[in-house]
Formats: structure tokens, C-alpha cells, sequence
């Protein structure tokens, strides 16, 4: 009996090595689910901006506030100056351009990339096949029919948006023959791409997408 304390003894350092490496092992697993999830806590009910696409993926604001009860400007239409935005946040004021910020989420929940100097609205920010529509900013009323809104999609957030049309949609997935099928079955048109699936809470283009990829 006596040897068998001694062996185990001996045994059991290493057993406790293993046990606390398990245990630091999940730690650090509760300690990363935790810096997330307050992360998308402290997102929450913010506005800010959007430095990279994969920040806007990630849903990473920089200068956010929680608009709810924080105050702050986001201004994109500078006079004489289209080319850059500036932001009024904590007391300081920051100006970037346009064609070094991916975009920006506003006070009123909406967000918007910057494509050209010009910024177009993100219709289904949490979606991966991305929608937009382009409106410019000010325009005659007589002119209202030449300058409408436009339409544009692209396949995640680091792709450049194209218009949003039944052709410009196949030809981005060239072998996706049940997709191309979807689309002619259940729209007639372009403008029918934007339609809203009320029930689902989501345009009708990305349940059919997300369907098909799914």
C-alpha cells in the first residue's frame, strides 16, 4: 500500500497540470465571450463611424456614442467640400475623408458607406448580400424624375456596390442556375428587387438568397 501512495504521488503533479491548462483553456473562452458581448452591448444604440469594411462587418464603431442619451454630429455634406466628414464628438472635433471611411452609423439607426465621395444608404446592414439605395442630396422639383432613387447590391461589405438588376445579379453567380430560376420566378422586373417580405422582416431578394445559400 504504501508504494502505491508514493506512485500516485508522483502521478498526480502532472494530472494537475493538465487540469489546470483545462481550466485556463476555459477561461480565457468565458473571458473572450465576454469582451464580445460587451462589445455589442456598448454598440448598442450607437451612432459613429465605420473606419473599414470589416470594422462595418464586424459592427465595430469608432467616435460611437449611445445617441439614447449622448450627443454628437456626424456631418457629410460640407459645403464647397464633398470629400470629407466631420465629427463633433466629446467635446472635440475630427475630420476625415470620405475616400479613407467605409461610413457611418447616424443617430437615427440608419447607416451609410461612402463610395465615391458620395454616400449611399445600407438597407439590410446585418444581411451578407448587401443592398443600397442612392439619393441624391438636393435637386430642382422639376428634375425629381431624373434624379430617383437608385438601387445597388453587393455580395458582403468588401465588394464595390453595382445596380441592382436581374442580370447584374446572375451574372455575379454564373453557375447558380436554382438562384437565376428564384429570381425570374418571383420578379417580374428590376424594380421588383426591391421588394419587403413583411412576415420575415427582410427584403424578398435576401430571404431567396439566404434560402438557396443556406
Amino acid at each position: 500500500m504504501e508504494r502505491w501512495k508514493k506512485r500516485s504521488i508522483i502521478i498526480s503533479p502532472y494530472l494537475q497540470s493538465k487540469e489546470m491548462k483545462k481550466k485556463h483553456l476555459i477561461l480565457m473562452l468565458v473571458i473572450s465571450l465576454l469582451a464580445i458581448t460587451r462589445n455589442a452591448v456598448a454598440q448598442k444604440d450607437s451612432s459613429g463611424i465605420y473606419k473599414t469594411a470589416q470594422d462595418f462587418q464586424e459592427r465595430k464603431l469608432s467616435y460611437a456614442i449611445n445617441y439614447k442619451n449622448e450627443k454628437h454630429k456626424i456631418k457629410d455634406d460640407i459645403l464647397f467640400n464633398d470629400k470629407i466628414i466631420v465629427i463633433k464628438h466629446k467635446g472635440n472635433t475630427y475630420t476625415l475623408l470620405k475616400s479613407d471611411t467605409y461610413g457611418y452609423r447616424n443617430t437615427n439607426g440608419e447607416e451609410f458607406r461612402f463610395i465615391n465621395n458620395k454616400q449611399y444608404k445600407i438597407l439590410n446592414p446585418g444581411e451578407y448580400l448587401l443592398m443600397y439605395v442612392y439619393q441624391p442630396p438636393s435637386y430642382p422639383p422639376k428634375a425629381a424624375a431624373k434624379y430617383a432613387p437608385t438601387y445597388f447590391f453587393s455580395v458582403g461589405a468588401f465588394s464595390l456596390p453595382q445596380p441592382l438588376t436581374i442580370i447584374n445579379l446572375k451574372k455575379t453567380f454564373p453557375n447558380n442556375h436554382t438562384f437565376h430560376d428564384m429570381l425570374d420566378e418571383n420578379f417580374k422586373s428590376d424594380p421588383d428587387l426591391i421588394r419587403y417580405d413583411d412576415f420575415h422582416k427582410m427584403y424578398k431578394l435576401n430571404r431567396i438568397y439566404k434560402s438557396i445559400m443556406e
